[in-house]
């Protein structure tokens, strides 16, 4: 996804109360911020550490100047997020360049921030060229976005459209990083090589490799190895085709065998996995229903696993609490790397783990990557309830019932009820029923204050049909079917209130 369209992501189109956007220099990440502050409805707080910065006094200090009123006392995370949480908008915190805190006090507390987050009162978003030292397996954070080089690249068609005269090859080997072919472009359009010009030269060599691990750097030249690191906690990995050639121009000979590309080439086109994880488990790869027939279970189990977070790293130590309980930490180890090597060959046959696009590993973590096609029922819904609760906030009635109504017709049915009471499912079950539920009662409820009771009377009872124990929603059926002009349709609703309110106290006795 462009800059562009990551945008509504970073300001509130996604639920979690972090994002992360980590890739090399030049992908844009500080225009991301700007469109992203531009985007939000509410106080936008930015801070920019410097790389002498040891602790995060000054970030409070910010948020709590913009708090609702001042205090002379040194703030802390604890009354900067009530000040949050009382305020009268919410809070976008933008951070750029955090890789300038990397493994210091200062990002303990951006964390902590996120990590006590008030609900829809505070969104952190993090920048840099640097993944954070931030424990995305905790639930608080579960639902993190992560952009790296991939979604922030430019697509083929934004190239042609922005970069006329580049170079086909160069569009091919940049594999769309914008600093990249602004350098070069000009080397492209004379027939020069654009990877021998001093400009992209310097860029390379003092903004990108020189921010590097050296280890890293050394295993690009010699093209033996892959250096995980750079993928997955620099989220490099489209950018190493790039790299290594640039190495072995400026190195000749240095490059004994070039390491296999981490991205295909137009000839070798992505794959688009479509996930589908409500009433049904079903997954497509390029409109092609997957056959699990000769499939063990916990491979099924851990495709679904992956599914539900599709988008997102889910850590290999939540993987194997989740499908190896009762194993030893190197038994389920041991299954962990099976069944992602047999459900990766599913995905992508014939593909080696080097080149996997679909099922990815960052760091000590797997993902199913949704590349641009791809989709998910779950990211889908959360995304439009997220949008339609913060429409509804800001009194934008049609937006609200548009995007409230699109999240109820994804939500068509439990959540992956092949996986039974398995602990891990549970909680993930209840969330996705608890966000329906509320968005059923939020699009009620705005389209009784816009006159219209007969889609409030449907609104409020999907949402009891999905959990008849909401007195809010029972109140608000009433209220609906009077003004609808249906009082005999009211007193029963009534009745049918007084029947829960028995059942939840007396048991039904």
């Amino acid at each position: 996804m462009p800059v562009r369209t990551s945008i509504p992501l970073l300001s509130n189109g996604s639920p979690g109360a972090l994002a992360l956007v980590v890739a090399p220099a030049g992908y844009g990440k500080t225009t991301l911020l700007a469109g992203a502050a531009e985007a939000f409805r509410g106080r936008v707080v930015r801070w920019r550490p410097c790389r002498d910065t040891q602790d995060a006094s000054a970030l409070l200090a910010r948020l709590a100047a913009a708090g609702p009123a001042p205090t002379r006392t040194p703030p802390t995370v604890e009354s900067v997020l009530l000040d949050i949480e009382r305020g009268p908008d919410p809070v976008l915190l933008l951070v750029d360049d955090v890789h300038l805190v990397h493994g210091n006090p200062a990002e303990a507390v951006l964390e902590e921030l996120a990590r006590l987050a008030p609900p829809g009162r505070l969104r952190v978003v993090l920048a840099g060229r640097r993944m954070p030292a931030v424990n995305l397996t905790r639930l608080e954070l579960a639902d993190t976005l992560v952009l790296t080089a991939r979604e922030l690249s430019l697509g083929e068609a934004e190239i042609t459209a922005a970069f006329p005269d580049a170079a086909p090859d160069l569009a091919r080997l940049s594999r769309g990083w914008p600093a990249v072919i602004r350098l070069g472009r000009a080397a492209a359009a004379t027939g020069r090589d654009p990877l021998d010009t001093a400009a992209l030269r310097t860029y390379l060599d003092r903004e990108v490799l020189g921010t590097f691990p050296e280890r890293a750097v050394r295993a690009l030249r010699r093209g033996t190895e892959e250096p995980p690191e750079l993928a997955e906690e620099y989220g490099a990995a489209d950018c190493l085709p790039l790299l290594r050639s640039y190495l072995a121009r400026r190195c000749p000979g240095a490059v004994r065998r070039p390491a296999p590309p981490t991205r295909p080439c137009p000839a070798d086109p992505e794959r688009r996995l479509a996930l589908r994880c409500f009433r049904r488990f079903e997954a497509t790869v390029d409109d092609r229903p997957l056959d699990w027939g000769a499939t063990r279970p916990r491979v099924r189990a851990l495709a679904r696993l992956l599914a539900v977070h599709a988008g997102r790293p889910v850590h290999r130590e939540q993987l194997m609490a989740a499908l190896w309980p009762e194993s030893s930490a190197r038994t389920a180890g041991h299954g962990l790397q099976t069944a992602v090597s047999t459900l990766r060959t599913l995905l992508e046959p014939g593909r080696h783990r080097g080149g996997a696009q679909v099922l990815v590993r960052s760091g000590e973590a797997y993902m199913l990557n949704l590349v641009p096609g791809g989709s998910c029922d779950v990211q889908r819904f959360e995304a439009a309830t997220a949008q339609g609760l913060a429409e509804a906030a800001r009194g934008n009635a049609d937006r609200a019932v548009e995007a409230l109504g699109r999240a109820l017709r994804l939500y068509t049915g439990e959540l992956l009820p092949e996986d039974g009471p398995a602990e891990w499912v549970v909680p993930l079950r209840e969330r996705c029923r608890g966000q329906a539920v509320r968005a059923a009662h939020t699009l009620a409820e705005v389209e009784l204050t816009r006159g219209r009771p007969e889609p409030a009377v449907a609104a409020a009872t999907h949402a009891l049909s999905l959990d008849p124990f909401q007195d809010g929603v029972w109140r608000l059926l009433v209220e609906a079917h009077h003004r609808a002009g249906a009082p005999a349709a009211a007193r029963q609703a009534e009745r049918r209130h007084a029947q829960m309110v028995s059942v939840l106290l007396h048991g039904g006795s």
